[in-house]
């Protein structure tokens, strides 16, 4: 079971991070579920995550070592926060990110691995993992900004 931290009135994002990833119980979800109907802060954290889980599915393709790539790709509308045409945007903030963050996050969102899949495969703790995941989409988020900011 995952512990369901709250921060005052805003749930912490390891644990949103659990509910991006599908990697809570039900009552659990249904919990956050809840909390981010009534919580814009939560729910901007919840969506941006969602999002950029599902582009990095399609252009972390780009940076598998072998051929082909097992990910699933997903289209991105135009109203959301990364679109179709800031890819290359995201691959260079990806590139940018330290490897022990670029390599936890494109297992987790490309490859699709649970948290205790991947502190099997990397033979770390899972509370690394979760921080790292966490670190990883926020440094993310910055570097898409900067980016993202230069381009317009």
């Amino acid at each position: 079971m995952i512990p369901m931290q709250q921060n005052g009135d805003h749930i912490d994002p390891g644990t949103l991070n659990f509910f991006i990833d599908g990697e809570l119980q039900v009552g659990d979800e249904e919990r956050i579920r809840q909390h981010v109907k009534r919580c814009r802060l939560c729910a901007l954290y919840v969506v941006s995550g969602q999002e950029l889980k599902a582009v990095i599915q399609c252009v972390g393709q780009r940076f598998s070592a072998g051929p082909g790539g097992t990910s699933r790709v997903r289209r991105v509308g135009n109203g959301n926060l990364v679109r179709g045409n800031s890819q290359p945007a995201l691959r260079a903030a990806v590139r940018q990110l330290p490897p022990t963050l670029r390599e936890v996050l494109l297992l987790c969102d490309r490859e699709e691995l649970s948290c205790r899949d991947i502190a099997l495969q990397l033979d770390i703790p899972i509370s690394a993992v979760i921080s790292r995941i966490s670190d990883a989409r926020d440094t993310l988020c910055h570097l898409l900004i900067l980016q993202l900011g230069k381009l317009q």
